[in-house]
């Protein structure tokens, strides 16, 4: 039996579903604990790595892999993966690209709206009894008619962009690449640079991946800029912004509410900066998962190791990197 090492803790429905789409012929082996060193220490005789969640796999790992042949992501991130080790040691990397955008795509919507109606405080106060309709609603905005600012364009930010486009918004967008004008002409975008985007912006949805140039792009200096009141949404990585300055510009009132489903530290350590701020959404990195698209995610994922070992190297979902 060929051996498929998870990365990710998986228990009840979730570990069925895994499971359920392991191929015939493998087996599946889990780590004792969720550290660097227990993959490492665990990888000598592991086939292929289904990496997910947060451990990195580094190069001191890929020195141990006796038998790897390949990686396969659940998910579509790879600042956790050593690219430059792959490369040294020849192991090819696949990533389902897309696998979760749309329920990433959902997921960012509903923040953008639960953020404009503050709908987190006004089912707090009304389970506690606090019936003030016309105070609390004053307290509450409409999307149409705003300018959204979107930091990258992927493929979550153009299902973004479409869902966006029945609301009447104007969309500020900053991406390495401009969108066709057929397209921009259609959702009502213009391409700007970072910083017109922070000034002009009444929400901004942060959609774009972590890279050394994108950590801590939303910061103090970048909150400083931003217009008074403004929302903002990340559901791309945590590092990308400075959890420190979001609280204080939420405390202060500078960003008038918040949601971050990506967070520096994950599981939140206790003394998360956010975590007892009123005005922000934290949720647990769960806009990538829903039923349909972790099962989509597994099935794909497991299909990928299954024609690979096959050799039908030509039949493999993309992305193929290195």
């Amino acid at each position: 039996m060929k051996k498929i090492l998870l990365t990710n803790l998986y228990k009840a429905e979730p570990l069925e579903i895994v499971r359920n789409a392991v191929p015939e012929g493998f087996e599946i082996c889990f780590l004792e604990e969720q550290s660097e060193q227990c993959l490492t220490e665990s990888i000598a005789d592991i086939d292929y790595i289904l990496a997910g969640g947060r451990i990195r796999i580094t190069e001191d790992t890929l020195s141990r892999a006796g038998r790897l042949k390949m990686i396969q992501r659940s998910g579509v991130g790879l600042d956790t993966i050593d690219l430059d080790a792959m490369k040294k040691y020849n192991i090819p990397l696949y990533v389902n690209q897309g696998v979760n955008s749309q329920s990433v795509a959902e997921h960012n919507m509903l923040l953008i709206l639960s953020c404009l109606r503050r709908l987190t405080e006004i089912n707090r106060n009304t389970h506690d009894g606090i019936w003030k309709k016309q105070q609390q609603g004053l307290r509450t905005h409409e999307l149409h008619g705003k300018t959204v600012g979107i930091i990258g364009m992927g493929n979550i930010a153009v299902r973004l962009v479409k869902m966006l486009s029945g609301f009447g918004v104007k969309i500020l967008y900053d991406n390495i690449e401009k969108m066709p004008d057929e397209f921009e002409k259609a959702y009502n975008m213009k391409f700007v640079n970072k910083q017109e985007l922070f000034e002009l912006s009444d929400i901004i949805s942060v959609n774009c991946a972590l890279t050394d140039e994108t950590r801590n792009l939303i910061n103090a200096e970048t909150i400083s800029a931003m217009k008074d009141g403004v929302i903002i949404v990340n559901t791309a990585r945590g590092p990308i912004v400075d959890a420190k300055a979001a609280a204080d510009g939420l405390l202060s009132g500078k960003i008038s509410f918040a949601a971050f489903d990506v967070h520096e530290a994950e599981p939140l350590p206790d003394d998360y900066p956010l975590k007892n701020v009123n005005n922000v959404i934290l949720t647990p990195h769960i806009g990538g998962v829903t039923y349909e698209s972790f099962s989509s995610m597994m099935n794909g994922a497991m299909r990928n190791i299954d024609l690979f070992d096959k050799g039908k190297y030509d039949e493999i979902k993309p992305y193929r990197y290195l």
